[in-house]
C-alpha cells in the first residue's frame, strides 16, 4: 500500500497548494503534476501499481471515482524539485510555476497545461525565493517586466517576463540576504542588496557592474535620499511552497488523509475568510467566489474529515447539533463532500498515538477550520468550546499511548505559515507547554537555550535562534520558577535585541513576548528601552512583508496590556521621555502613544493625567523654537483628544489656558502661550468630576459628585497677578476660596465610577454667566 507521496520510485519532494481543488506537486523525478485534495484522499489507499508513473498515462475514474492526478508535465527536468511558485505576467493574464531543483536549476511551466517553457541552471544551491516587480510601478528601472530568482546563497537571477530572457546574474554573498531593494539612483538603475551580517552592496544594473560596498547605516542614508522600492522576498502570492518530507514517513503512512489535508489547508482557509479584505488580495489566477456565498458546507466538510468522534459525546453532539458537523456532511452537492468519504477510522483513538508530528498536524488543522469558522458569530461559543476540547482534553481520553503534539514542530509552523494556521500553532504550543511536567519543561529547554539569540553559545543560525526563543521564551512565560536567572537574563536580552531586528517575524515574536512576560522581563532587562522600542513599532507606519498581523498592531496590543499590569514603570517612562527625548522624532513617537491610549484606554490614563499633560504643555516651550515647532501639531491633537475624552480638563482657545483636574480635587492652571503653570486652585476635598471655560475664559466652573458641590472661579487676567505671580487671581474677597460654592443633591445619581463620569457627566454653557451640568438625565442651572 502507498500513497500519492510516491509514484513509482519518485518521492513527492515539494507541494504547492493553491486552493483546495488545485495543487501543485513536485517530485523527485523532475515532473510535477496537477491534484485536488478530494482526490488525493480518495486514493490515499491506492497500490503503487494504480499510480501513474512518468511512462505510463494518467489514471483514468472508476465509477465515482476521481482520478489522482487531473495532469501532470510532459517532459522531465532530470532533477529532483525542491520547491514551486507561483507567478503570474500582469500584462496579459498567463499564469505560470516556477520550480527550484537540487542541482540549481530553474523550470518555468505554463499553469494551464504544465508545458515546461524555460529550464535555466545558474545557481550552486537550489532556488529560495521568487519575486516580481509590478508592472505599474514607475521606478522599476530596468527590473521592470522582470522576474528575481533568489537561491539560497542570495545568488539573483533576473529573468525577463517576457519569453522568459535571462538578463544576467547578480552574484550572492557569504551572508544570507535579508532586503532587496530597487530604483534607486537619477534613472533609476540601481538596485541595494543588504546581507544578514549588516553588509550591503550597491548595483548598477542600466551597466550591469557592482557599485560599491557598505555597511547598513550606509545603506539606510543610501536609501533614504532616492525613491527606492523594496522587493516583497516572501510575498505569500508566490510563496506557498512546502516540503513534503516536513512530515515523518510515519505519521503519513499511519495517518495519510492528515497528511494531504494539511498541504491546502493555508490557502483553504485564506479562501474561507469572513473578512472581504482577503478577496481584494487574491491573484486572478482563481475564480472568486461570490462574497455572499458562504464556504460553511466546504468547512464542515473538512471539519468531518479531521475531527475523531467518538471521544466524548457532548463534544459529538455539539458538533452535530451546533456546527452540524456529521456525516450527512457527505451528502452535500459540493467536490469538498468527497473529502468526508476517507474517513473511516476504526478507533479514534489511534490517531492520536502515532507520533508527535502526526498529532500535531491534525490538531493544528482542526484548531484552524474551527478558528476560521468561529468568524460566523452564531458558532463562535461552540467553536471556541471544540478547540478547548482538543487542545486539552485528549490525552486521559486517548490513554497512555497518546502521542502530544510536538512543540518543536508546531513552533516551526509558528514561522513557516499564514496567521491563521500561527494562530492555530499558538494556540497548541501554549497548551503544550502547560501540559508538560517539569522535567519535560526543563529538558526542552536545555536541548534549546544554546541557540538564544544572546547566548555565547549560540552559534548565530538564524532559524535556529529564533526558534529557540519562541520555544524558551513560552516554557519562561508559563514556568519561569523552573529557569535560573542567568538563563532568564539571556530570554530577556534576547527579546530585547530582537525588538531591533530588521526581519519583522523577530521583532513580531519579540513583541508577543513582550506581552505575554513583560513582568517577568523587566526584571533582566532595561525595561524602559524594551518600552521605547515597543513604543517605536508601535507608531511605525512601515508596512511589512510578513503573512502575520502587523508588528505595529501586536506593539500597540503589547503596549497596552504593559500599561495595565506595570502602569507605574509605563507612566514613568512616557512622561520622562516627553520632557526629556533622545530626539524630537523621538518626542512625538511619544505623544503618539499617548494620543492612542487616550483613543483605546483612557481610564489608564485618568490618575496620571496631571503627570502627562504638564508634560506635554512643557514640549511647547517658546524658547525652544526649533522643538516647539516639530511637536506642535502632535501636541495639539493629544491635548484635544484629552479634553475631549476626559471632562476633569478643558482649554480655552481665546486665552490659550489649559485647566487640568486632579484626582486631589485641585485644578491646575496653564497658560501654553508660554508653556508654563500659572497656579493652582484648592477648593475641592475629594475628587473633581468635571471643569470648564466660560464662553468669555473669564470663569472656571468645577464639580465634585462626592461632595455636591459646584465651585465658580474667577481665572481671567487681573492687575493683581503681575505683582503675584503664581497665585490665582482674586476671587472678590480675601483667603483663596472660590468666588462662588454652590451645592446640589441629587442623590444617588451622584454614585458614579470614574468610567461613568467621563460619558456621563458634563458641562453646557447657555449664555455668558449660565451653565447647565448634565449627570446622566438630570439638569442642574447654575449662574456663575
Amino acid at each position: 500500500m502507498t500513497c500519492f507521496c510516491r509514484v513509482g520510485d519518485a518521492a513527492l519532494t515539494a507541494v504547492l497548494p493553491l486552493e483546495l481543488e488545485l495543487i501543485l506537486l513536485g517530485y523527485s523525478d523532475g515532473y510535477i503534476r496537477q491534484a485536488s485534495c478530494s482526490a488525493l484522499l480518495s486514493h490515499c489507499h491506492e497500490p503503487a501499481s494504480n499510480l501513474s508513473t512518468a511512462s505510463t498515462p494518467l489514471p483514468t475514474a472508476h465509477g465515482d471515482k476521481k482520478p489522482l492526478f487531473e495532469a501532470q508535465s510532459r517532459v522531465s527536468i532530470s532533477a529532483s524539485i525542491q520547491s514551486l511558485h507561483f507567478i503570474r505576467n500582469e500584462s496579459t493574464g498567463d499564469t505560470f510555476i516556477v520550480g527550484g531543483s537540487d542541482d540549481g536549476g530553474i523550470a518555468v511551466w505554463s499553469l494551464r497545461d504544465l508545458e515546461l517553457r524555460a529550464r535555466y541552471i545558474h545557481f550552486i544551491v537550489p532556488l529560495l525565493h521568487v519575486a516580481q516587480v509590478p508592472s505599474h510601478e514607475e521606478n522599476a528601472g530596468p527590473f521592470h517586466g522582470c522576474m528575481l530568482f533568489v537561491s539560497g546563497d542570495g545568488t539573483i537571477a533576473v529573468i525577463a517576463l517576457e519569453e522568459f530572457q535571462f538578463l544576467c546574474i547578480i552574484p550572492g554573498s557569504a551572508s544570507p540576504l535579508s532586503n532587496l531593494y530597487y530604483g534607486g539612483g537619477t534613472d533609476h538603475e540601481q538596485t541595494m542588496t543588504v546581507y544578514a551580517d549588516g553588509s550591503a552592496r550597491l548595483w548598477d544594473m542600466k551597466a550591469r557592474e557592482f557599485r560599491r560596498a557598505m555597511d547598513l547605516e550606509k545603506a539606510r542614508d543610501t536609501l533614504g535620499r532616492s525613491p527606492w522600492q523594496e522587493i516583497a522576498l516572501d510575498d505569500e502570492a508566490s510563496q506557498l511552497s512546502t516540503t513534503f518530507s516536513d512530515l515523518s514517513n510515519e505519521s503519513i503512512a499511519a495517518h495519510r488523509a492528515t497528511c494531504a489535508l494539511s498541504l491546502a489547508l493555508q490557502q483553504f482557509v485564506r479562501f474561507s475568510a469572513t473578512d472581504p479584505k482577503v478577496f481584494n488580495n487574491v491573484s486572478s489566477y482563481i475564480p472568486k467566489r461570490s462574497l455572499q456565498s458562504t464556504p460553511i458546507p466546504q468547512l464542515r466538510a473538512l471539519l468531518f474529515v479531521l475531527l475523531t468522534p467518538t471521544l466524548s459525546p457532548e463534544i459529538d453532539e455539539m458538533c452535530a447539533r451546533k456546527l452540524a458537523v456529521s456525516p450527512t456532511c457527505r451528502e452535500l452537492d459540493h467536490p469538498y463532500s468527497q473529502l468526508a468519504s476517507v474517513c473511516g477510522q476504526s478507533d479514534s483513538r489511534d490517531v492520536w498515538c502515532v507520533s508527535g508530528i502526526a498529532s500535531a498536524s491534525r490538531a493544528m488543522a482542526i484548531v484552524a477550520v474551527l478558528k476560521t469558522m468561529s468568524h460566523y458569530e452564531a458558532m463562535n461559543d461552540d467553536c471556541v468550546t471544540v478547540i478547548t476540547f482538543y487542545a486539552t482534553s485528549l490525552a486521559p481520553l486517548v490513554g497512555r499511548s497518546y502521542k502530544p503534539p510536538d512543540l518543536v514542530w508546531l513552533a516551526q509552523r509558528w514561522f513557516e505559515t499564514m496567521n491563521e494556521v500561527r494562530q492555530a500553532a499558538k494556540i497548541l504550543v501554549d497548551t503544550g507547554v502547560v501540559r508538560m511536567n517539569d522535567d519535560e519543561s526543563i529538558a526542552l529547554v536545555d536541548a534549546w537555550k544554546q541557540h538564544l539569540p544572546s547566548s555565547e553559545e549560540s552559534d548565530k543560525d538564524p532559524k535556529k535562534s529564533a526558534l529557540s526563543l519562541f520555544l524558551c521564551g513560552y516554557v519562561a512565560v508559563e514556568k519561569r520558577t523552573l529557569l535560573s536567572d542567568s538563563l532568564l537574563t539571556i530570554i530577556a536580552n534576547s527579546i530585547a535585541s530582537y525588538l531591533h531586528e530588521e526581519d519583522p517575524t523577530c521583532r513580531v515574536l519579540a513583541v508577543d513576548l513582550c506581552t505575554r512576560g513583560f513582568h517577568i522581563w523587566q526584571q533582566h532587562v532595561d525595561s524602559m528601552e524594551v518600552l521605547r522600542a515597543l513604543f517605536g513599532l508601535a507608531v511605525c507606519s512601515r508596512k511589512e512583508n510578513i503573512s502575520v498581523q502587523n508588528v505595529g498592531q501586536q506593539a500597540r496590543q503589547a503596549i497596552l496590556q504593559i500599561a495595565s499590569t506595570s502602569t507605574a514603570l509605563f507612566m514613568t517612562t512616557l512622561t520622562l521621555d516627553i520632557l526629556n527625548p533622545k530626539s524630537l522624532e523621538h518626542r512625538k513617537i511619544m505623544m503618539q502613544v499617548v494620543a492612542f491610549l487616550i483613543r483605546k484606554k483612557p481610564l489608564l490614563l485618568y490618575s496620571n493625567l496631571p503627570r502627562l499633560m504638564e508634560a506635554v504643555v512643557k514640549s511647547l516651550d517658546p524658547n525652544s523654537t526649533s522643538s516647539r515647532d516639530a511637536v506642535h501639531d502632535t501636541a495639539t491633537e493629544v491635548i484635544g483628544q484629552v479634553v475631549k475624552t476626559f471632562p476633569t480638563v478643558d482649554f480655552h482657545m481665546a486665552s490659550q489656558r489649559l485647566a487640568v483636574g486632579t484626582c486631589e480635587g485641585a485644578v491646575i492652571m496653564y497658560d501654553l502661550k508660554t508653556a508654563t503653570q500659572l497656579y493652582v486652585l484648592e477648593g475641592h476635598k475629594k475628587r473633581p468630576a468635571a471643569c470648564t471655560f466660560s464662553p468669555d475664559g473669564r470663569r472656571l466652573v468645577t464639580v465634585s459628585l462626592e461632595e455636591g458641590v459646584v465651585l465658580v472661579w474667577k481665572v481671567g487676567s487681573s492687575f493683581t497677578s503681575f505683582f503675584n505671580p503664581g497665585a490665582p487671581p482674586r476671587q472678590g474677597h480675601s483667603g483663596s476660596q472660590p468666588y462662588k460654592t454652590l451645592s446640589f443633591n441629587v442623590g444617588d445619581e451622584a454614585n458614579m465610577t470614574i468610567a461613568e463620569t467621563l460619558d456621563q457627566v458634563k458641562f453646557e454653557w447657555v449664555s455668558e454667566r449660565s451653565v447647565v451640568l448634565h449627570i446622566r438625565e438630570i439638569r442642574l442651572t447654575f449662574s456663575t
